[in-house]
């Protein structure tokens, strides 16, 4: 149905890789979740990927519009606020490592829950320390999964921060607040409504990419896959099975010079991140510590890295080559298209291999 450099050419149009999306609830709903497990990067991604001021998207992240959970993959992402009860549905109403590790260590994980609704209830803000002080001493771990797990339960949502402060609120001062309980039908359907949501914003992929994805096994996601049969085209190339939408498109062939944020949804979103970079750059592209690193397209192919020194009013870059040096000026016009958003101004950048 689609040849890889189709499926290139349409996921760089989706995720605005070619063309920046106008609006950021399009394009938060187009990605349906930005992965924000350090905040500062966070924001920096969002940029690359809206026209938008630095300031304008701060204040887009202190908006009740949007929400900072653990959700998929039990990892910090931003959502949309409107979206809280799907992601409920679809992580909240399972058995996951947060139900496994409370069982492990003897802790009644509803009763906790129950304390931390309460809290919340009372509090327009409060903090880690306090949510530490109800859960008990345990290790880290249990203490952050279980926090994590009441954000899943749509209880709290962390509040735009420092990734040094962590401050929390309550799913009420939202307005509109409803206690959600589970019901087959209905967690069904939003985990039928999350497939489509994914394939309309990376697709074409694989299961195997929505798994690694959502981090939902290949038994949690089988009712919906045969539920969704007749929406969706399945086609094999070299092997592979690729799943669309039904309709999809192919959209006009595009070259343009694009850096991403850490973490960018075309990198983690997938599985293979390979369509956008050779393995050996994928593992220069992680670092030691599990962090994604930014990356540089070109040619709808990933050349190399970059990284900004933010100093009071000016940025310092540097890029690193996967090769050969190339593109110098039309990253150096990127740069330093990035710093004026910023209002800084980009006093260096060096340039040097891998």
């Amino acid at each position: 149905m689609f040849t890889k450099a189709e499926i290139t050419q349409i996921r760089l149009h989706k995720l605005g890789m070619v063309e920046s999306f106008t609006e950021p609830i399009t394009f938060i709903r187009q990605v349906i979740a930005l992965q924000t497990q350090n905040h500062q990067p966070a924001l920096v991604n969002f940029l690359q990927h809206v026209d938008m001021s630095w300031l304008e998207v701060e204040q887009f992240f202190a908006s009740n519009q949007i929400i900072k959970i653990w959700a998929n993959r039990l990892t910090l992402h931003t959502f949309l606020a409107e979206d809280w009860e799907m992601v409920f549905r679809v992580f909240g109403t399972r058995t996951n490592i947060v139900n496994r590790l409370c069982q492990k260590e003897g802790i009644d994980l509803a009763s906790l829950l129950m304390e931390i609704d309460e809290l919340g209830q009372k509090r327009a803000v409060f903090s880690r320390k306090e949510l530490e002080a109800i859960i008990g001493e345990y290790p880290s771990q249990v203490i952050s999964s279980i926090i994590a797990q009441a954000t899943i339960a749509g209880i709290l949502y962390l509040l735009p921060s420092s990734d040094a402060v962590k401050n929390y609120s309550h799913r009420m001062r939202l307005g509109n607040y409803q206690t959600w309980t589970s019901e087959p039908e209905a967690n069904l359907e939003a985990l039928m409504m999350l497939i489509r949501r994914y394939l309309k914003g990376y697709g074409p992929a694989t299961w195997e990419d929505f798994r690694h994805w959502s981090g939902l096994n290949i038994g949690e996601i089988k009712p919906a896959i045969a539920g969704l049969e007749a929406e969706l085209d399945t086609f094999t190339i070299e092997s592979q099975t690729y799943v669309s939408l039904k309709g999809e498109k192919k959209v006009p062939t595009a070259q343009k010079l694009f850096l991403s944020g850490k973490f960018d949804q075309a990198v983690i979103a997938y599985k293979d991140p390979t369509w956008l970079m050779t393995e050996a750059q994928r593992k220069s592209a992680w670092t030691v510590n599990g962090h994604c690193s930014a990356i540089i397209v070109a040619n709808n192919q990933a050349i190399g890295l970059w990284k900004y020194d933010w100093k009071k009013d000016t940025l310092q870059f540097t890029v690193s080559y996967f090769e050969t040096p190339c593109f110098e000026a039309e990253i150096k016009q990127e740069l330093e298209h990035f710093a004026s958003r910023l209002d800084k101004q980009a006093t260096k950048i060096q340039y040097k291999g891998i």
